[in-house]
């Protein structure tokens, strides 16, 4: 009756032709293999002095024994001729922690976990975002700009978000529409800097003229975390933006922000 154990030495090497060509252990010099197909077996043959070489696939739990004549006979590892082989009798079963011996010198919290599908995605996301103010935006003389006011909104009869604000801008007739919208941005990001929320998304915009005057009204929502976009509001970096492009960052009724007295 046959004795199963595992291979070692020189005989491992044999073992190719049940499980393919043998790979360098390079240890912990490259990523971890995937499971192997085979694993190595060595069996007591018909004497003593005589061994056979055998393997279990380790994706069907077949037993497969490689035979004199270089053939390989397969069979259930857990069929009567496959414990027959193997050397086991009754309800014993052969146990893969009968080989494989655990390692207790690694703390598994404390190896490093790759990133979720959901934290490369917003990865990703987060390379495609842009400034908050927009790509673009005409050349306006700092006398242009005629002042800014920023309002909690509250509609009556219903229960309103306290994060909606209103922005509300005036500049000379005539400036272009990217100088308004940068206008009302950068007066939004100096009104943050009085409240916990320094991120906020554009809802929409609308402007009117009259009498020499335009009148731009840009309403956001608040957040004191950033939300998902591909243009938000940052606080800090949108003031930046808004010094780098010569944009007033005040806020009327509260004077000059800190930084910001002069345009931009």
């Amino acid at each position: 009756m046959r004795q199963g154990h595992i291979i070692s030495g020189a005989a491992m090497t044999a073992m190719a032709v049940l499980s393919g060509c043998a790979a360098q252990d390079r240890g912990l010099a490259e990523p971890p293999r995937a499971k192997p197909a085979t694993l190595p077996l060595q069996l007591e043959g018909p004497t003593a002095d005589t061994s056979v070489l055998a393997g279990i696939s380790t994706k069907n739990g077949e037993l497969m024994i490689l035979e004199n004549d270089g053939t390989v006979t397969t069979t259930k590892l857990d069929s009567a001729r496959g414990q027959q082989a193997l050397g086991r009798g009754g309800d014993a079963m052969f146990n893969l922690s009968d080989v494989l011996v655990e390692d207790e010198s690694i703390i598994v919290d404390d190896l490093p976990k790759p990133p979720t599908a959901q934290e490369i995605a917003m990865e990703e996301f987060a390379k495609r975002r842009r400034s908050a103010l927009p790509a673009k935006i005409a050349a306006t003389p700092p006398e242009a700009f005629l002042g800014a006011t920023v309002t909690l909104l509250s509609i009556a009869g219903q229960k309103t978000p306290q994060d909606l604000v209103a922005v509300h801008v005036q500049l000379r007739e005539g400036v272009d529409e990217s100088a308004a919208f940068a206008y009302a941005t950068c007066t939004l990001a100096a009104w943050a800097r009085t409240t916990d929320t320094p991120y906020a998304r554009h809802i929409r915009t609308i402007g009117t003229e009259a009498k020499g005057t335009k009148t731009v009204e840009s309403i956001f929502t608040m957040s004191k975390k950033s939300p998902i976009g591909l243009r938000v509001m940052e606080r800090e970096q949108t003031l930046r933006d808004c010094r780098a492009h010569g944009i007033p960052a005040r806020v009327t009724a509260a004077g000059p922000v800190e930084g910001t007295d002069k345009n931009g």
